[in-house]
């Protein structure tokens, strides 16, 4: 019945549009019609490439009613493609402008405009792309069973439907990730891409939500693009942008779903999602709670030496049972309304609160020259909690019936508020019994909060001048707002009843700072064909951004204003593609990326939070800016496969580095310019079909990275050829029953540049180091049991197991030229979760009786794209 009437509306605005141009007709009157027209092509999937056999294909001609004066469409050709995908309608009336329509079930229906003229009337269409639709019901509601392939590609990015993931269901946005090829996700959700640190957006904005914080449950897709065009904020650095698309839908009447699972921790989560959609409303929400109980093993072993002499002073620390307990929840609530083909407006905003409590307790032996060996008992307990909220309007506006020709506006605005508190004990002993206590205990006590807002607005065009080049501008502005205060209580007694006064008061452990950012950019993008074959686009940003901060003295509260302002700079991008054959293209790619020093970087100011890591900024630092290059090859080969093949190569000058020096015996850390780094390699993704139950996706990636710093950081040079691997396995057994096993390994790879892209004191490693992290490897598993009845409704029981080793571990060697440095870390290994979840939908016209029955159903989008900049 949609696809009936998506035709027949279709039908009814197509014919309202052509009798407006009814008077640019005449030009065909005047030369004498005559049926030797032909019209051709080859209907192919979107997503795998392949034919799509038996898609009806129809073609329209126009005449004027005599009686009435209006103009019909009148059916002039038909035809069904064959098992090739291609199709061919003869005997056509020639000089006519004709409309063709393709549609198959389960796809968008295909539109287009074609004129033939008497020095052309046969007019080949060439390849033509059915997106999937979510008409049918039965697949839109149950994610579990939905055709899309694991693997797309778009147009510039890499597309990985998740929603069917069985491993990451019940989890976060975090073990999502690790299922995405190209990513690498460590043990404390740091995300990279080709060993650097992306943008992570959802739904095409920014957001101020760490990875943690989005339920896997509630993503649809991920978008990767690794070498993002000018049209996108030149600010992402070498690991490009990761896009966290959340679930919607589009069906007309209503669908939802319910669920609800726990893990052998004892956490649980559960939560649900509606949809609906009726004429011009589209109304959506989802909401998930989910509990989180983890365990950490760690030690770390520091040795201290003196001009490369060992000193005899180190630091061994040990902790076996650290836990963290806490929830979050997240809801989103958002509706959509079109106000005809041309005008639509979407509101919607999310709201995430969440709490996080940690008992930690450590092992310390230290040993010092000229004192006796100690050893220590540290426990610290934490807590820390937030709520950000962030809505989004969105108004678009479509020149022409097909919406390529439009404008869009958006405003992004997102507020956050945190608080934390940390209550630390050390005792100190000199024998291993802790019998002998050497000092009386230290108490500390940490609280610390403060808003963060941000907003972003822009404002995005395009223009398909003519059929094959196309125009895209653009302008955005963001403005960044960060207050915080930490404040840290001290006592070395033992004896303070009551840390929190002005007595215990750690003037030199305590920081308070406000500070604005502020970016503003524009760009420009002219993309053009060259023939059948040849597609290029060209680009070009222009972005500038300031900071603008104070640090307030302790406690005196002494403002000291500080600034940097870096000037406009050009961002060029250029992208060519040129396709082999009807399944193999090839792709080059080029773009400029900086990474400016946040405020931290720069910021003046000593933080003695950590007494053996004492951090201060560095106001001479320059951007670091980045030239990404990348060349790829793809190949749809076969039944629902695809194979790609990506060399790249990325060069950074200024390179942002952490710096470590001694200054008597203290040892600072600061940050500095290096020479310059490079990264280049090999990526090889294969997603294929082995057997009609079985789909495998497949990724190796092999690249050397380099760092050369300058000789006042003490680095030197560090450089390390390294790869590594990812697989997934679906498999569709008997009895609604699918089992997934995936795994991936990380070889040992070269000590990250430790840049410090993140808000905050200091990072976890030590200066500039020369160094590795160890390779590792997990493997997780899962097996999905399927219920279905009536018109779609579903009910699925998921069991799964996270590193069912428990080898996802980080180990780690650094060198200075003050200290050696080893890590061990082992976070949540062998961990067995189950879910519960029930699907349901009904396509109901009647849902909202004011429906007017002549409004066209606009074709909705996932907004989850990139709307803009």
């Amino acid at each position: 019945m949609k696809y009936f009437f998506s035709l027949v509306t279709g039908l009814f605005f197509t014919t309202l549009s052509f009798a407006q141009q009814a008077g640019n007709n005449h030009q065909f009157s005047k030369f004498p019609q005559q049926k030797n027209g032909i019209i051709s092509g080859i209907v192919l999937d979107s997503a795998t490439k392949q034919p799509v056999e038996s898609a009806t294909v129809f073609v329209f001609t126009e005449v004027k009613d005599s009686a009435s004066g209006s103009t019909k469409k009148l059916l002039a050709g038909n035809a069904v493609s064959k098992k090739d995908g291609k199709f061919e309608i003869s005997n056509l009336t020639s000089p006519a402008k004709l409309n063709i329509q393709i549609s198959v079930v389960g796809k968008e229906t295909f539109e287009r405009t074609v004129v033939l003229t008497r020095a052309n009337n046969e007019q080949n269409i060439g390849n033509i792309l059915l997106q999937s639709t979510e008409g049918n019901l039965k697949t839109v509601v149950v994610n579990g069973t939905a055709t899309k392939p694991f693997f797309e590609m778009g147009t510039d990015r890499k597309i990985f439907n998740v929603s069917q993931s069985l491993v990451s269901t019940g989890q976060t946005a975090q073990e999502v990730m690790a299922q995405i090829p190209s990513v690498n996700v460590d043990i404390d959700g740091n995300v990279t891409v080709r060993g650097a640190a992306p943008q992570i957006y959802v739904d095409g904005m920014p957001t101020q939500l760490t990875l943690d914080q989005i339920p896997s449950d509630l993503i649809d897709k991920v978008e990767l693009i690794t070498n993002p065009s000018a049209k996108f904020d030149a600010s992402t650095g070498g690991g490009g942008i990761i896009n966290i698309v959340l679930k919607k839908n589009n069906t007309t009447g209503y669908n939802g779903g319910l669920n609800a699972g726990s893990d052998t921790r004892g956490s649980y989560n559960f939560g649900g999602d509606l949809n609906v959609r009726m004429g011009k409303w589209n109304i959506f929400a989802t909401a998930n709670h989910r509990s989180r109980n983890s365990k950490q093993t760690s030690h770390s072993e520091r040795d201290f030496y003196d001009n490369g002499m060992p000193t005899g002073n180190s630091i061994y620390q040990r902790s076996d049972d650290n836990k963290n307990t806490g929830s979050f929840t997240f809801a989103n609530l958002g509706a959509k309304y079109s106000f005809n083909k041309s005008n639509n407006v979407t509101l919607s905003g999310n709201y995430v609160k969440g709490t996080f409590d940690g008992n930690n307790p450590q092992l310390i032996d230290s040993i010092f020259a000229d004192e006796p060996e100690v050893y220590g008992n540290l426990l610290s307990k934490s807590s820390f909690g937030f709520k950000n909220f962030q809505g989004d309007f969105k108004y678009q506006h479509n020149f022409s019936k097909d919406g390529d020709h439009n404008i869009l506006f958006d405003v992004n605005y997102s507020h956050a508020t945190s608080h934390n508190f940390t209550s630390t004990t050390s005792s100190t002993f000199t024998d291993p019994d802790f019998q002998n206590q050497y000092l009386p205990d230290v108490l500390r006590n940490i609280t610390g909060n403060g808003p963060h807002k941000n907003l972003v607005f822009q404002a995005d065009y395009a223009n398909p001048i003519t059929k094959n080049t196309k125009l895209e501008a653009g302008i955005r502005g963001q403005i960044e707002q960060v207050a915080s205060t930490s404040l840290q209580y001290t006592d070395s007694t033992g004896t303070a009843t009551n840390l929190i006064s002005d007595e215990y008061l750690d003037p030199l452990a305590s920081s308070k700072y406000s500070y604005k950012n502020q970016v503003y950019a524009a760009y420009g993008i002219f993309s053009s064909k060259v023939g059948e074959k040849l597609s290029y686009e060209l680009g070009m940003r222009v972005e500038s951004s300031n900071y603008k901060g104070t640090q307030y003295t302790i406690p005196a509260n002494v403002a000291t204003p500080f600034k940097v302002k870096y000037g406009a700079e050009l961002f060029p991008s250029a992208f060519a593609t040129y396709n082999l054959t009807d399944k193999q293209n090839l792709q080059a790619n080029y773009s400029r990326k900086v990474n400016r020093p946040n405020f931290f970087q720069l910021l003046p100011v000593y933080n003695y939070s950590d007494p053996y890591n004492i951090q201060v900024g560095n106001p001479d630092l320059k951007p670091e800016f980045t030239s990404m290059y990348e060349l790829s090859y793809d190949n749809s080969y076969g039944n629902r496969s695809n194979f790609m093949a990506s060399a790249y190569y990325r060069h950074s000058s200024d390179l942002i580095v952490s710096y470590q020096y001694k200054q008597g015996d203290t040892f600072l850390n600061t940050y500095a310019n290096a020479a310059s780094s490079q990264t280049y390699g090999l990526e090889l993704t294969d997603m294929m079909t082995i057997a009609k139950i079985w789909d495998m996706n497949a990724n190796f990636n092999l690249f050397n990275s380099l760092i050369k710093n300058i000789d006042s950081t003490g680095g030197g040079q560090n450089q390390r050829v390294s790869w590594f691997a990812k697989m997934n396995n679906n498999i569709k057994l008997p009895a609604g029953f699918t089992f997934e096993l995936s795994g991936q390994y990380n070889a040992k790879t070269v000590l990250p540049n430790n840049s410090g892209n993140g808000h905050g004191w200091g990072n976890s490693n030590i200066g500039t180091a020369q160094g590795y992290i160890a390779s590792h490897f997990d493997v997780d598993a899962a097996i999905k049991k399927d219920w279905k009845w009536g018109k779609g409704n579903t009910l699925s029981f998921t069991a799964a197991i996270s590193d069912i080793f428990a080898t996802n571990k980080t180990e780690s060697y650094s060198v200075t030229s003050y200290m050696v440095q080893n890590n061990y870390r082992l976070r949540q290994p062998r961990v067995v979760r189950f879910t519960l979840s029930y699907r349901f939908g009904k396509l109901d016209t009647n849902l909202f009786k004011k429906r007017n029955n002549q409004q066209p159903q606009d074709n909705g989008g996932d907004d989850g794209g990139f709307m803009g900049i």
